[in-house]
């Protein structure tokens, strides 16, 4: 099993992994909130280079994790009730209201307005599961009528609360979807649903892939890169 090599970190070492991925083509780092290290490798890589790639690029590790735990001090600092949920996928305004109770529930009242019944301070996890179940009534059903009209063949959909994917393609043509998706802008959601539609066809990050994607959503790139900062949509009770 390949291990994360040692570095100096200059301070307390973060939590590091080691995934090894079908679909990576190179070597590469991630910085994952709140403030974690993964090593992503092709299955096919030269365990030598390792600790020497991941050296070259340990200053860009320690600023990034200062800034990502800065954010994520910030965001816990923040995390109170919403009084008022929007969903801008849906461009949908939910009112809530909020009550404590000995169990965890949640009723949906006429004119778009919740009603939050929580034990133990856990408000944030019955928004959430209320939250994933909205995006199973409407998301779903869109990336099934979506993968119809541009002609891909999608064996169904998952909704799910990934950390750090907004969705993903499995072998068997299921995609799961994030239901945070419910936070970003209807055309990023759709570019989403394209590019894990396309992994049907391809399931990796080839030239051909690209290809198939710009063939079916031109303005990709702009969008692409809109996604990589698409966190910053979600209130921080939601992350």
């Amino acid at each position: 099993m390949t291990e994360f090599p040692a570095i100096d970190w200059s301070g307390a070492a973060p939590e590091t992994s080691v995934r090894i991925s079908a679909r990576a083509r190179y070597v590469r780092l991630r910085v994952l909130p709140p403030g974690r290290v993964e090593l992503v490798l092709p299955r096919r890589h030269d365990v030598r280079a390792l600790p020497g790639f991941v050296q070259q690029h340990r200053q860009w590790l320690i600023d990034t994790l200062a800034r990502m735990q800065t954010e994520h001090a910030q965001q816990q600092a923040q995390r109170v009730a919403p009084d008022e949920i929007f969903l801008s996928a849906l461009n949908e305004r939910w009112q809530v209201e909020y009550r404590r109770g000995t169990r965890n529930g949640c009723w949906e009242r006429a004119g778009r307005g919740l009603l939050v019944q929580y034990k133990n301070e856990e408000w944030d996890k019955v928004l959430q599961r209320w939250l994933a179940e909205r995006a199973r009534q409407t998301v779903g059903p869109r990336l099934l009528a979506l993968a119809a009209e541009l002609g891909f063949t999608c064996n169904g959909y998952a909704i799910r609360g990934q950390k750090t994917r907004w969705g993903s393609c499995s072998p068997k043509n299921v995609i799961n979807l994030n239901w945070r998706l419910l936070f970003l802008p209807p055309e990023q959601v759709r570019y989403l649903m394209v590019h894990e539609l396309c992994h049907t066809v391809h399931l990796n990050h080839s030239t051909r892939f690209w290809d198939l994607v710009e063939k079916m959503q031109p303005d990709y790139k702009a969008l692409d890169a809109a996604m990589r900062k698409a966190n910053r949509m979600v209130p921080a009770w939601a992350l």
